[in-house]
């Protein structure tokens, strides 16, 4: 977890803090990690149980619920390959279309929430590496908006969404280290059977090593 930003929610009102993130007095790091990472995430900031499809379920219309789903579902597919623009460009048009409906307009927490996927589209209909900061921001609003919710739940529902990508990039970071000490290890055989092919018994490479 970025600590500044940790740092805010713990000193601050998660609204407040929210909107130094928008403001970018406080960070959260969302590119040491893969291309594929982020796409997943971004999904389920959008469409999973702790996302905003699970936590604005009761006040969820089926019309935002169904926009919310279907650019998540395309932000999975994007972490397979890119999509190609137009389909990008018809999400960014329905969700536009909805987010000036005044059921919508009416309802912060829905009004933010579609915003994120608006955006998520818009972002990548343009570029095929999209900076997803605001979407990120308008989510996390979206979860600080819900009229029935205090401030420490929805804390803890930020906290559990940065907490998911902390657990991601620390996955993906130890894994690459298990791939670096087995490239190690298989280096280390080939280099043993190199001085073994040229006449030095492994007993003797053994003892140069310091390992017999």
């Amino acid at each position: 977890m970025n600590t500044t930003f940790a740092s805010a929610l713990n000193t601050m009102t998660p609204g407040d803090a929210v909107m130094c993130l928008a403001a970018g007095t406080v960070e959260l790091a969302l590119d040491d990690a893969p291309e594929s990472m982020r796409w997943h995430w971004f999904a389920d900031l959008l469409d999973s149980q702790w996302g905003l499809t699970g936590r604005l379920a009761p006040i969820l219309t089926e019309p935002v619920m169904s926009e919310l789903e279907q650019a998540a579902r395309m932000c999975r597919a994007a972490a397979q390959h890119p999509l190609d623009p137009q389909v990008w460009l018809s999400a960014y048009q329905s969700t536009t279309a909805l987010v000036e409906d005044p059921a919508v307009i009416s309802t912060d927490a829905l009004h933010l929430a579609l915003s994120a996927a608006n955006d998520i589209a818009l972002e990548a209909m343009d570029t095929p590496h999209p900076d997803f900061s605001v979407a990120v921001t308008l989510a996390f609003e979206a979860l600080t908006s819900v009229v029935a919710v205090d401030r420490e739940v929805s804390r803890s529902w930020i906290l559990t969404a940065i907490g998911e990508w902390v657990a991601r990039t620390e996955s993906d970071q130890s894994g690459l280290r298990s791939a670096q000490s087995r490239t190690n290890a298989d280096n280390r055989q080939i280099a043993n059977a190199s001085v073994v092919s040229a006449g030095c018994s492994e007993k003797t490479l053994l003892k140069v090593r310091g390992n017999a």
